[in-house]
């Protein structure tokens, strides 16, 4: 099973000009955080923290 939560409520996920909420800027940090975990996946991790661009843990992922 893999299992992953990611929060998505602050600055990192907005609009970096207005500071708004901005589905784009979310998909783009979601799909980079993502990124991030596949790389450690092909790396023979098994759990970890999911990092935003601003280095604020916002979630955690686990293979069982």
């Amino acid at each position: 099973m893999f299992r992953m939560e990611i929060k998505t409520g602050n600055v990192a996920f907005c609009d970096p000009y207005t500071g708004n909420e901005d589905s784009f800027c979310e998909r783009v940090e979601v799909a980079r955080i993502l990124k991030k975990v596949i790389e450690c996946l092909e790396n023979d991790y098994i759990e970890g923290s999911c990092i935003d661009i601003n280095g604020n843990k916002v979630g955690t992922w686990k293979l069982s």
